[in-house]
């Protein structure tokens, strides 16, 4: 039920032209149409066909079966059981069924594989959904960089065209010469220039994000929010799916080996049976019986066992039981490689948040710096004591300080994200 009122929250915020999107609303468009997620989930769908499939083979096989014969020329007659040349038209109809009672688990054991298949698909998907989810993060949070790029763009924009205009006054009042003038109209137009190439960036990171989402791609901006950041546990919730979907492939693997080796074992079925049949001479002026006198008259019944011991089979059970262990092995192996690689990347993951935590602390440092040496600078320029390329440098100096500062932001808020799932937390908030 929360998981379908998010759904339904987030399909009104999109239809809405001014709605506000936070990341969880992103996540949860993409899970329900992602192009990568909507395949697994018809995997899913896939495996319980399978399920049921595998089901079947364990329900009795009845059969309606009918047959037709007209004989010419010399045959058995069936009156008198001795050779003849009269035409025959005979017909005769049957019900069949057969149980299987034994047959060395295989059937079993392939429905237990089956069951197994259809969780592991699950996990899968869960897999895969997570790795959808974890694209959308790092595109989110890189529309929020470039956004900030391109308002740090048209404000060093506006300042410096402000600058120009003041420089052109001096020059007129004697206070400023026309090669200030000229630096700073060529700082001015590579400002413009610097702001087209964010722009367009911005517009690249909203199609990157809208492509990984599933929606319909253009460059139209959407109205993302960003949402505080919330406390998590450090202590793992659940366990990774990646490790679940290997742990679960063991498993299946397993089961398939046991059905491999029930192969060896005897087959035991019941049979059992009813049928009717009926004969006419051509030509002799017999009347044909109605079906339901061919029913009473006729009928026979029959119940049986059938026993089916495997002497040779030219080692093809031999050869699909060897196969079966060795995909237990590599099941068992991929199992170990999986847990080794989660838990390396969780090891990068926690460096990689120390690393950006340090980062961002360096890079405020460095911005509160960079923005008082600016205003020095920029203090002198108004006095006539420093230079257009002065004033440039400094702002240059001041632009890169508060890129590196966004970026690491963005980087550690990313960090913080992935770390939180491999410790097993959920990328998306069911609320």
């Amino acid at each position: 039920m929360k998981r379908n009122m998010a759904i339904l929250i987030s399909l009104l915020a999109f239809h809405g032209a001014k709605a506000q999107m936070t990341l969880n609303d992103c996540l949860i468009y993409a899970r329900e149409h992602a192009h990568a997620n909507v395949i697994s989930r018809l995997d899913i769908e896939k495996a319980e066909a399978d399920r049921r499939i595998a089901a079947a083979e364990l329900m009795p096989y009845l059969s309606l079966s009918s047959s037709g014969n007209l004989s010419f020329g010399r045959n058995i007659d069936p009156e008198t059981n001795t050779y003849d040349n009269k035409q025959t038209l005979s017909t005769g109809f049957g019900l069949q069924m057969s149980l299987p009672l034994f047959d060395g688990l295989v059937n079993i054991n392939n429905l237990k594989a089956a069951r197994v298949a259809r969780l592991r698909n699950v996990e899968a998907a869960q897999i895969e959904e997570d790795r959808i989810s974890l694209e959308v993060v790092s595109s989110f949070y890189n529309v929020a960089y470039c956004k900030a790029m391109v308002t740090q763009m048209r404000q060093q924009l506006e300042r410096d065209s402000t600058d120009l205009m003041a420089t052109r006054r001096g020059e007129k009042l004697g206070i400023k010469s026309g090669a200030d003038v000229a630096e700073m109209a060529a700082i001015v137009a590579a400002d413009e220039y610097e702001l087209s190439n964010q722009t367009n960036l911005l517009a690249k990171a909203y199609l990157k994000l809208r492509g990984d989402m599933g929606m319909e791609l253009s460059y139209e901006p959407l109205q993302l929010i960003e949402s505080p950041a919330e406390t998590t546990e450090p202590a793992g919730l659940s366990e990774n799916p990646r490790v679940s979907e290997a742990r679960l492939a063991l498993k299946e693997s397993e089961l398939h080996l046991r059905a491999a080796k029930g192969a060896y074992s005897p087959r035991i079925s019941l049979n059992s049976g009813i049928s009717t049949s009926y004969y006419k001479m051509i030509g002799n002026g017999s009347s044909v019986p109605s079906f339901r006198e061919q029913w009473k008259n006729n009928m026979g019944e029959y119940v049986g066992f059938s026993v089916t011991i495997p002497l040779f089979t030219g080692l093809s059970t031999t050869n699909k039981v060897k196969r079966a262990q060795i995909e237990v092995k590599q099941s068992r192996q991929r199992l170990e490689q999986t847990a080794y690689e989660l838990e390396k990347e969780t090891s990068e993951a926690a460096l990689d948040l120390k690393g950006a935590t340090e980062e961002l602390k360096a890079a405020a440092k460095s911005l509160a710096a960079e923005e008082l040496a600016y205003k020095a600078v920029r203090r002198k320029y108004e006095l006539g004591n420093a230079s257009a390329i002065d004033l440039y440098t400094a702002g240059a100096k001041l632009a890169t300080a508060r890129a590196k500062h966004e970026g690491a932001r963005i980087r550690t808020r990313i960090g913080e994200i992935t770390l939180a799932y491999y410790n097993g937390e959920k990328l998306i908030k069911e609320y």
